[in-house]
C-alpha cells in the first residue's frame, strides 16, 4: 500500500469515528422496526408513535394502527395523542416561567393564591407540590362516586377545599399527587391573569415551533387527534375520556411526535441549560427511591457523570413513556392511544437494543420501567 492510499485510509477511518461520535448512538433501522413489530404490527388496531432523536434530529421514527377507527385515519409523527401525566413537565415549565419573571417564589404558599382553605393547606409551598412532597389529598379519591360530569382544576381546588387532612406533614416525604400539579395550572392562572392553555400557548408553545400542540378543553379542536381505546381480548372499546379526562394541569396536554422532539430539544438545550432550572433539577431534587428522584415534572437518575430523565403517562385509552439521555443529548418517545400494558415490554425492549440503561438501580432493573412508574403513581 502506498503511503498516500495509508494516509486515505487513516483519515477515512478517522472521519468515521469523530462521526459516530458525534452521533454517539448506534441506531440499526431494520433491528428496532422489527423489535417493535413484535408489539405493534396490526394497522387496523390501535397502536402506536414512535421516535428517537438526537442533537434535535430525528433519527429514528416507527408508526403503526389506527389513530380513529370510525375514520379509519393512521397513526402517524403528526399524530396528536393525549399526554397523560407526561403533561406535568409542560406545568412545570409554566411555573418556572413566572419564576424567571420574578412573579413568583418557589417557597410561595398556597394561601397565597387561594382563598377559603383549610389550615392544614396553607402552608404547603409550590415547591412541594412540584416534587409530589405536599401530602396533599389525592383529588380522585374526593370525586361522588355518582358524578358524571368531568372534573376541572377548579373543581379540585373546590374538593381540597373540603377536608383539613394531609398524607403527611408538608415537605416530609414523596407521595405522587395529581392533586399538586392542578393547583401548579391554578396557580398559573393566578398569577398570568390568563387561561392556562393560553398561557402555554403563548409562552411556551409557538416560541418553540410547536403551533398546533394544546392544553385540552372541551371546546378544542385537536387535529390530527389519536381517540383513546381499551383492548379486552378480542374486543377493542372506545376509551377516550373519563370524569377526571379534563383536567389540565396533571394531565391534559396533546402533542405529536414531532411537536413532543422540539418540546425536548428545547428542554435540553435552553431551560435545562439555565442556572437555576438547572440547579434545581440536579440539586434539589427529591427522592422517591431506587436511586431515582423528583423535580419539575421528571422522575430523575443520575447515572456515571450523566443525567437520564424520564416519565410516563396514563390515562384512559392512552399510554406514554419518555425518556431523556443529558450526556448523549438523546430524546426516546412512545405514544399509545391504547391502555394496555404491551408499552412496557415495547419500551424495555427499545432500550436493550439500543444498549441504553434503565433509569434506576440495578438492584431493581428485574421489573419494566413502566411498570416501576405505575408502582410509584399508586402510591
Amino acid at each position: 500500500m502506498s503511503y498516500y492510499s495509508s494516509m486515505y485510509l487513516k483519515l477515512t477511518l478517522f472521519f468515521i469515528c469523530i462521526s459516530s461520535y458525534a452521533m454517539g448512538q448506534n441506531i440499526d433501522k431494520s433491528i428496532l422496526d422489527k423489535t417493535l413489530a413484535k408489539y405493534y404490527a396490526n394497522e387496523k388496531e390501535p397502536g402506536i408513535a414512535v421516535a428517537v432523536s438526537q442533537h434535535g434530529h430525528i433519527r429514528y421514527r416507527y408508526a403503526v394502527g389506527t389513530a380513529n377507527l370510525e375514520t379509519k385515519q393512521k397513526i402517524t409523527e403528526k399524530t396528536h395523542f393525549r399526554m397523560a401525566s407526561v403533561s406535568k413537565q409542560v406545568t412545570a415549565q409554566a411555573i418556572c416561567r413566572l419564576f424567571a419573571q420574578g412573579k413568583l417564589k418557589l417557597t410561595d404558599t398556597l394561601g397565597l393564591f387561594f382563598e377559603n382553605l383549610p389550615a392544614a393547606l396553607h402552608r404547603i409551598t409550590v415547591d412541594q407540590l412540584l416534587q409530589h412532597r405536599s401530602g396533599i389529598m389525592d383529588y380522585e379519591a374526593l370525586i361522588p362516586a355518582d358524578r358524571a360530569v368531568q372534573v376541572s382544576d377548579e373543581d379540585v381546588l373546590n374538593y381540597i377545599r373540603q377536608t383539613d387532612t394531609l398524607y403527611f406533614p408538608a415537605g416530609s416525604r414523596f407521595r405522587y399527587s395529581n392533586t399538586g400539579y392542578c393547583l401548579l395550572a391554578l396557580i398559573v392562572e393566578q398569577v398570568s391573569k390568563e387561561s392556562f392553555a393560553a398561557f402555554v400557548k403563548k409562552n411556551l408553545f409557538q416560541p418553540n415551533g410547536i403551533l398546533d400542540g394544546i392544553v385540552y378543553t372541551a371546546d378544542a379542536l385537536i387535529p390530527n387527534r389519536a381517540f383513546g381505546y381499551h383492548l379486552k381480548k378480542d374486543a377493542v372499546i372506545f376509551a377516550d375520556q373519563s370524569v377526571t379526562s379534563a383536567t389540565q394541569g396533571d394531565g391534559g396536554v396533546y402533542l405529536s411526535t414531532l411537536e413532543y422532539h422540539r418540546w425536548a430539544d428545547f428542554l435540553l438545550h435552553k431551560s435545562f441549560q439555565e442556572t437555576n432550572i438547572g440547579h434545581l433539577l440536579e440539586q434539589e431534587s427529591f427522592p422517591v427511591k431506587d436511586g431515582v428522584s423528583y423535580h419539575l415534572g421528571w422522575f430523575i437518575y443520575p447515572i456515571d457523570g450523566n443525567t437520564l430523565f424520564f416519565h410516563s403517562g396514563e390515562s384512559t385509552g392512552f399510554h406514554n413513556i419518555v425518556y431523556l439521555d443529558k450526556k448523549k443529548d438523546l430524546v426516546i418517545t412512545l405514544f399509545s392511544n391504547r391502555d394496555d400494558l404491551v408499552i412496557a415490554t415495547a419500551f424495555d425492549a427499545l432500550l436493550d437494543v439500543l444498549q441504553l440503561d434503565k433509569p434506576m438501580d440495578k438492584t431493581d432493573q428485574n421489573q419494566s420501567v413502566f411498570g416501576w412508574l405505575n408502582a410509584v403513581y399508586g402510591n
